[in-house]
């Protein structure tokens, strides 16, 4: 895994986001339990905030690739994608 720093977020919802994120990822990698917080994650984001779906999504797709909990998101790119469910 490549070792650098990464900007938060500007969005104060996404900053904290990207927090929660650094921490799952640091217990957990790319095991189960850090896809069912970075699914809950997403669907208490997308509750707060359903007009932003499509970015949203794409932005914490970004923050996992940016992590290292994949090689390379894949992002949405029509208005009317859903993102993970559970």
């Amino acid at each position: 895994m490549q070792a650098h720093a990464v900007r938060p977020p500007s969005d104060p919802a996404l900053a904290v986001i990207w927090d929660r994120l650094q921490q799952q990822y640091a217990l957990h990698k790319r095991s189960a339990p850090f896809w069912s917080a970075y699914q809950d994650m997403q669907q208490d984001l997308l509750l707060d905030h359903p007009r932003d779906l499509v970015h949203l999504c794409n932005a914490m797709a970004a923050m996992a690739e940016r992590l290292g909990a994949v090689e390379h998101a894949q992002l949405l790119r029509h208005r009317h994608a859903g993102c993970t469910s559970r």
